[in-house]
């Protein structure tokens, strides 16, 4: 009955922490401040997940990950902190090992699912990011051409990042709409690029935020500059569209013979349960199918180093 009650409580409790994180409604304050600064999402939160959050930042706060872990965050525009979201993977991880035990009845089989549970929320996250990281980096050439034909049309500095943030859309709008905030409350402006690059992360963005900054301390001109880090950019670009191509197939195989087992296994099972069936009766069973996912990992870490070409 204890066992039960748990799993109720930690499905009930990770499914609201989930559902209020991902649903982004902000706080008056948080949709303020929002506005004033031109985030992509308010960091304030309440309810059970900043209960929750509360209780783990002392035991998370300082450590490298949750710098790494913010950041990303605010990249993909999740309003919770690094300590809600670890919060909210650890009663996943709870509920789904708890669930896997009761029904299969096995320990192994239960931690391998809390491992899981744990890691579908970081996964997810990675999968979020990849994606907006993708368009911001589609959308910096015609943001940085957007400065170029500003300065060329004799605005200033800031006047040009500002047409960038009324005239693009989506995060790259957001975020140099950032930027123009911090230097009107009176940041120096070329703290106001760190922080942009800081908040964007790409190695794109770093290029161009470091061209502005030295062309500040030494001088040039900025639109020369910038025209030229743009065709580079849009080489790159071009490049990492052809890397696609060529280890399309790389990728695919990977899949293949990643999901290959897992389905033979099922199809062993529906056709012959008795012959399989002692792969999980079996201590010497149990101890191939950990051999098996462990080898399946492995090759699909280096399937992933192999297509991961860099350029």
């Amino acid at each position: 009955m204890l066992i039960f009650l748990l799993i109720f409580s930690g499905v009930t409790v990770a499914a609201f922490a989930f559902s209020g994180a991902l649903s982004g409604a902000p706080e008056a304050v948080g949709a303020r401040v929002a506005d004033l600064e031109g985030a992509r999402s308010p960091r304030t939160r309440g309810g059970i997940l900043r209960s929750l959050g509360t209780l783990v930042e002392p035991m998370v706060k300082g450590l490298a990950i949750t710098h790494k872990l913010d950041r990303q965050l605010y990249q993909v525009g999740w309003a919770w902190t690094p300590s809600e979201f670890l919060s909210a993977c650890a009663l996943l991880s709870l509920a789904t090992g708890a669930i896997a035990g009761v029904v299969f009845g096995h320990p192994l089989i239960a931690l391998a699912a809390a491992g899981l549970g744990a890691a579908v929320p970081f996964l997810q996250l990675a999968q979020k990011r990849s994606k907006v990281m993708k368009a911001l980096n589609e959308q910096l050439p015609d943001a940085l051409m957007l400065v170029i034909n500003g300065l060329r049309a004799g605005n200033s500095f800031i006047q040009a990042l500002q047409i960038v943030s009324k005239q693009m859309s989506g995060a790259i709008a957001q975020e140099f709409a950032t930027t123009v905030s911090e230097i009107n409350w009176g940041l120096p402006i070329e703290t106001a690029l760190s922080n942009l690059a800081e908040r964007i992360g790409t190695v794109d963005i770093e290029l161009v935020v470091a061209a502005m900054i030295v062309q500040r301390e030494t001088g040039g001109n900025l639109s020369e500059i910038l025209n030229n880090i743009h065709d580079t950019i849009r080489d790159r670009i071009k490049v990492a569209g052809e890397v696609q191509a060529m280890t399309a197939q790389g990728r695919m195989s990977g899949i293949v013979l990643t999901c290959l087992p897992a389905g033979i296994a099922v199809l062993f099972y529906l056709i012959s349960p008795d012959y399989i069936k002692m792969l999980f009766i079996d201590p010497r069973g149990h101890l191939l199918i950990g051999g098996a996912i462990v080898s399946q990992l492995l090759g699909v870490y280096f399937i992933n180093k192999i297509v991961d070409i860099k350029y």
